[in-house]
């Protein structure tokens, strides 16, 4: 395993390996300064006056006995700390990862970058609570393959789960449109519980979450709004910040799948030391269980290779709590107790083909397998935690009583803005505001809000990022845009786009209502 470097300064440190026989270590390392920062040759970069530690710092350059030499870099921790984990990526193997010979094999951080990582949200503790199993690794397997009936898989996720086994995920193959996911998914995520029922243990079952962004986002709500622990996803295909948000933002276990990863680590000379990728970026990334090819399977990963990747993701790192090691790629019956010699009692053991083609009965073969871990183990078991369970929202629908002077029961009307928004320019008169929807719990991407300006009264001048749709629902008012006037009466819609100065007027002699249609997240409006 590489020794991991050390930092005890402010600058984030990068170690390469190099093996570029075409130019000198130090001509290589200044390329690599210079590329993985400012992008320009070093005269210009002297003649732009740029403040001192912009560009990456050469630290030293060792020359290894076999030839290859290490460059040690270093590089202000600024933009990381804007841009989370893409620009950590970015800045220490950009477009350096372009570059011939070149090979990263190490990172260190200053504690205040450190803290500015989420890391695994549940990690090695919080999945066992889940679990319940403590002393021993997890026995996990994939339902596979594509193109069978899902009813099949449905079985098949029942059996295992009855069987003991403890983690259960999609094949990263099972891709499908929304509907037909969402129809999956609570078909398994039924049978698991019902075995469940049965066993009193807890079987932890992963959908595998995949496609672009907006229905990404979509899966992981769906996954959480059926309650269900945690999803598979494939972060160095959705993006390394990408996928941890999403599971940030619902409380899922992040189960981290390797796909696409390969031209990091096919060769010795470029890409990623394995540890590094596979322990340390997706931990920083948020993966709280790191699927990797095990040793003696379907890749070539090396013993050291796997114990590099396991040291790392269990290694003190900040705040940040250990994740779970899973070896995987063709794993089977008899490799079990060197995987648990290897790899100890914090680590999941996925075996896919080989488990579920080990007999007829895939109940009676996870047992099987079970009980060659528990040989090797000293397995404790106590009562899982409870699951969050599905959102309350989502187990009742909310209906909201309108009552008569546009009112709605349970729903107060508050105020339009407060002193601040005045002091910023931001002059309003005669407006009352009601918050329906999106403030309250609801898993929803918008908030529904009613308005009602009095005679005489207007809304503040303002623009704004995020896009407005405006709804008239009682009387007859002006919408302002720049130096157009509209008018807006009942079940009229406008739509208002992004840095558009806007204003709502009432001129006339009865109250004007509307509903305002907006992102729950969304930037303050400031003064045109």
């Amino acid at each position: 395993m590489t020794e991991p470097t050390r930092t005890t300064g402010d600058r984030i440190v990068a170690t390469y390996e190099l093996h570029d026989p075409g130019r000198s270590p130090e001509a290589l390392a200044a390329a690599i300064a210079l590329e993985q920062t400012v992008e320009v040759p070093q005269a210009l970069a002297e003649a732009a006056g740029l403040p001192p530690g912009v560009v990456g710092e050469i630290e030293r350059i060792d020359r290894g006995a076999a030839g290859a030499a290490r460059a040690v870099l270093s590089y202000d921790p600024a933009v990381v700390e804007a841009g989370g984990v893409p620009a950590l990526v970015n800045l220490v193997f950009g477009n350096v990862s372009m570059m011939p010979g070149v090979r990263l094999v190490d990172l260190a951080f200053p504690d205040r970058v450190l803290a500015t990582f989420d890391g695994p949200r549940h990690g090695v503790a919080g999945v066992r609570a889940l679990t319940g199993v403590y002393g021993r690794p997890l026995l996990a397997t994939a339902l596979k393959p594509r193109g069978v009936p899902v009813a099949r898989l449905v079985e098949m996720a029942g059996a295992f789960a009855r069987g003991g086994g403890d983690v259960l995920k999609d094949d990263q193959n099972l891709i499908d449109g929304f509907e037909a996911f969402k129809d999956r998914v609570k078909r398994c995520a039924d049978a698991v519980d019902d075995a469940n029922q049965r066993t009193g243990r807890r079987c932890l079952y992963l959908p595998h979450v995949t496609g672009p962004l907006p229905s990404l986002a979509r899966r992981f709500e769906y996954v959480a709004r059926l309650g269900l622990p945690g999803v598979l996803a494939c972060p160095f295909i959705a993006g390394l910040g990408t996928a941890r948000s999403l599971a940030r933002d619902h409380d899922l276990v992040l189960m981290a799948h390797p796909a696409f990863s390969g031209g990091h680590f096919v060769s010795r000379r470029e890409g990623i030391e394995h540890g590094l990728l596979f322990g340390t970026l997706l931990r920083i990334a948020g993966a709280d269980v790191a699927v990797f090819p095990n040793t003696g399977g379907r890749f070539e990963f090396g013993r050291k290779d796997c114990a590099s990747i396991a040291a790392r993701l269990r290694a003190p790192l900040g705040r940040l709590p250990p994740a779970w090691p899973c070896p995987a790629g063709g794993m089977g019956f008899g490799q079990l107790p060197g995987m648990c010699a290897d790899y100890g009692p914090d680590a999941v053991l996925l075996i896919g083909g080989a488990l579920i083609g080990h007999g007829e009965d895939l109940e009676a073969s996870t047992r099987s397998f079970l009980d060659v871990v528990r040989a090797n183990s000293a397995e404790r078991l106590e009562p899982p935690r409870p699951l969050p369970g599905p959102p309350a929202d989502a187990r009742a629908p909310r209906v909201l009583a309108h009552r008569p002077g546009f009112e709605w029961n349970g729903r107060p009307s508050s105020a339009y803005k407060d002193a601040r928004d005045l002091a910023e320019g931001l002059a309003f008169k005669g407006v009352r505001r009601v918050e329906l929807v999106g403030r309250f719990g609801e898993p929803t991407r918008t908030d529904l809000r009613y308005f009602e300006i009095e005679p005489g009264g207007y809304s503040s001048l303002e623009k704004h990022l995020h896009t407005h749709i405006v709804i008239g629902a009682r009387g007859r008012g002006v919408l302002v845009l720049g130096n157009r006037r509209e008018t807006l009466a009942p079940m009229d819609v406008a739509c208002i786009g992004p840095l558009e100065a806007h204003q709502l007027r009432n001129e006339s002699s009865e109250p004007f209502g509307f509903f305002c249609i907006v992102d729950h997240d969304r930037d303050r409006p400031v003064a045109p």
